[in-house]
């Protein structure tokens, strides 16, 4: 289904049988210390791609762009730039006011966690919709809410029409079929590069699109109408 059934189905069994399990999620999200291991965890990609970046360009990045659900990729990308003022850092969620915690969202509380969340009228999660079901969250992982709040990184979205024609786009154009989820980051790097003037954007692309393509094909044939989008 989506991430937040995902992470309750986890949660329910780790609940009921935490003598004999141990609880692993892929998101930055739940109780401390599990943001924390996951940001750890999935760091290695942002080390990564600073050093490749570094070696390929003799530079770094003058924006980095990575999607945001729960926020496990991104926030693992992000973190080795921590300390580079000068290489923006921006979060992208499912646009509009599907599922951006970020842009709609308030102060809230679900899996043990205090974070920015969308609610319905009775203060609970709200109902959330992506065409990436891994970006299907009502809330996101508290560090980025954190990160937000100190003005180390800033939060867009992109709609699910610009990842469609993204996912199109890059698959023809390069030969690499992006997630869905991802699709949304290099939908925003495009966007934005029609913006800048100059200068270099690092996506993250956290996941192949073969596991989309069923779904793509079924529901968006060749993609030819949405190909303007992106």
């Amino acid at each position: 289904k989506t991430l937040k059934e995902a992470v309750d189905a986890a949660f329910e069994d780790y609940l009921a049988n935490y003598k004999e399990t141990i609880y692993c999620i892929g998101s930055a999200v739940g109780p401390h210390p599990f943001p924390m291991m996951v940001r750890d965890f999935q760091t290695v990609v942002g080390i990564e791609a600073r050093e490749q970046f570094k070696e390929m360009m003799g530079f770094l990045p003058d924006v980095v762009t990575a999607c945001v659900g729960g926020g496990s990729n991104a926030i693992g990308t992000f973190y080795d730039f921590k300390d580079e003022a000068a290489v923006r850092k921006y979060g992208v969620e499912a646009g509009g006011d599907h599922a951006a915690s970020m842009s709609y969202g308030e102060e809230g509380v679900m899996h043990g966690f205090d974070s920015i969340m969308l609610k319905d009228a009775t203060g609970e999660p709200a109902p959330v919709y992506s065409v990436a079901s891994g970006l299907d969250y009502p809330s996101v992982g508290p560090e980025h809410a954190f990160l937000r709040e100190v003005g180390r990184v800033k939060y867009d979205t992109a709609t699910d029409e610009e990842a469609i024609g993204t996912f199109f786009k890059l698959s023809r154009y390069e030969g690499i079929i992006p997630a869905l989820e991802s699709s949304h980051a290099v939908a925003y790097a495009m966007r934005r590069a029609k913006e800048m003037d100059t200068g270099s954007i690092l996506v993250n692309l956290s996941g192949r699109g073969d596991k989309d393509l069923d779904y793509v094909i079924e529901k968006y044939g060749t993609g030819e109408k949405y190909l303007e989008f992106a």
